[in-house]
């Protein structure tokens, strides 16, 4: 399983930012799916991959941790 995350580039982060949001949605997901793979990277738009989750329950789970974490700035300090 993977999850790819695309963060517009205009959104000016830096890679340090890049780096902790990553590894904070990295610790939390692998909590919930081990096998999982977690990318974050810049491009021209944002976008969240699921790739090989087959029940809508996880992706709805999974979009909720996305959200949290984003929205939760304490993984910043």
């Amino acid at each position: 399983m993977r999850i790819e995350i695309m963060l517009d580039k205009n959104q000016k982060l830096s890679p340090s930012v890049l780096d902790a949001f990553q590894n904070e949605v990295s610790k939390r997901v692998l909590a919930l799916f081990p096998e999982t793979i977690v990318r974050v990277r810049q491009g021209s738009y944002t976008s969240i991959e699921m790739l090989g989750f087959k029940l809508d329950d996880d992706k709805r789970r999974l979009n909720d941790l996305l959200q949290n974490v984003w929205e939760d700035d304490s993984w910043l300090h």
